[in-house]
């Protein structure tokens, strides 16, 4: 039985919803713990009440529209306090299945009923002690395990990837030595040893290119057998809301995401630390030709970082959206093979041709723009390399 507080709603809610996730609570002890304004809990005081009593709450603006991806039930936050319990949104009928605290019922209400007394802020709440809280965390730290069971090769990895790059530094040497010794005093002695070192270090760059890849290749494939594995077992594991509030096909567009974040971390990741670390010696080998020189190109480093922060924002919020819309393709496109036989039996071609060239297009005007961004950030880029490039010829007269 609820202690029902007729003017705290949102105090109401809390202890409904911990009961929910089988949390027991005293709602007079966070009535005195967490109520500051002796009114009633705001917004911050009932994140606080409910991170205390192992609830993972989070307040969120959302659309409408996208209610129907959240985790339920949540609760619908109101400015005047009477603040609802969204329970089930039936996706199809565009029905919400709410617990009206202010009524103390249930109720189903249209999606145009809905629409006026929902503000744009919802708490999703998940608890941190049930099976349904444990199985709803997946990110990158699923990733950590498999990466630090491999750690090993990928160190191995890196070591090989660090000669190879020192290889590309020795060659242009090499060079500056046939054009200083070789060219000038006609040292063909030299040029025969420089013929033959060359050679070798040639050789055994193409075999640590090779065992490298092999090695990086086997590796991930291990990797992504393990993740994949890990991750249908959690899929089968969710509960049965999960599925009922989501469409398949974005379920399906999120799990075909695991690769390219594996990619990533294995990948680009690697190469990133490698970068780093190579990018010191190769400003030192450039500091021992030319400090003045080197220093143009230090000072150009503020440069790419500030660049950097300008565009990447702008292009993770269009990623965002390219990656939402191809999302909402991929679940059309499902769903309407799925439900083929409806479609043709109610004679929905027609409609769904139409719904589908809108989404389509609205992906392609997505993806146009993502290409645009990242092509003026990559030629802002190259711009700063050439006026490097420039002044650096200018100092060097």
């Amino acid at each position: 039985m609820h202690s029902y507080n007729t003017t705290d709603y949102s105090l109401n809610a809390l202890e409904i919803i911990a009961e929910l996730h089988g949390i027991s609570i005293n709602p007079e002890e966070i009535r005195h713990k967490f109520n500051f304004n002796g009114n009633r809990l705001d917004i911050t005081s009932w994140l606080l009440a409910a991170k205390s009593i192992e609830l993972k709450a989070k307040l969120v603006s959302k659309d409408i529209e996208r209610l129907k991806y959240i985790y339920l039930p949540a609760l619908i936050w109101r400015d005047d306090g009477k603040h609802l319990i969204l329970t089930k949104i039936n996706k199809d009928a565009d029905k919400y299945l709410i617990y009206d605290l202010e009524n103390r019922k249930t109720r189903i209400l249209e999606k145009e009923t809905f629409e006026e007394i929902y503000q744009g802020k919802v708490i999703v709440i998940t608890s941190r002690l049930s099976l349904n809280g444990n199985l709803a965390k997946f990110d990158f730290t699923w990733f950590i395990p498999a990466i630090i069971k491999y750690r090993k090769i990928f160190f191995e990895v890196l070591v090989v990837s660090f000669f190879l790059q020192f290889f590309l530094l020795v060659s242009p040497l090499f060079f500056q030595v046939i054009m200083d010794k070789v060219l000038v005093h006609r040292g063909f002695s030299t040029l025969n040893v420089i013929t033959i070192a060359l050679t070798l270090v040639i050789v055994f760059e193409v075999i640590l290119t090779g065992v490298r890849s092999y090695i990086f290749a086997h590796t991930t494939s291990r990797i992504d057998v393990e993740l994949g594995s890990k991750l249908f077992r959690h899929l089968l594991s969710l509960p049965i809301s999960y599925f009922e509030n989501r469409r398949a096909g974005d379920t399906v567009a999120r799990i075909r995401e695991l690769e390219k974040v594996r990619d990533f971390l294995t990948g680009q990741a690697l190469t990133t630390v490698l970068d780093l670390f190579f990018s010191f010696v190769l400003l030192s080998v450039m500091w021992y030709y030319s400090p003045k020189l080197t220093l143009v190109v230090i000072l150009s480093l503020p440069c790419y970082v500030i660049w950097s922060m300008i565009i990447s924002p702008i292009l993770r919020n269009r990623l965002d959206d390219k990656f939402v819309r191809n999302a909402d393709n991929h679940s059309f496109l499902v769903e309407s093979v799925t439900a083929i036989n409806t479609i043709k039996a109610m004679a929905l071609s027609p409609q769904m041709t139409n719904n589908w060239d809108k989404q389509l297009a609205a992906y392609v005007y997505s993806s146009f723009r993502v290409t645009v961004l990242a092509t003026i950030g990559q030629q802002g880029i190259q711009l700063i390399q050439k006026v490097v490039m420039v002044i650096n010829l200018w100092l060097d007269r």
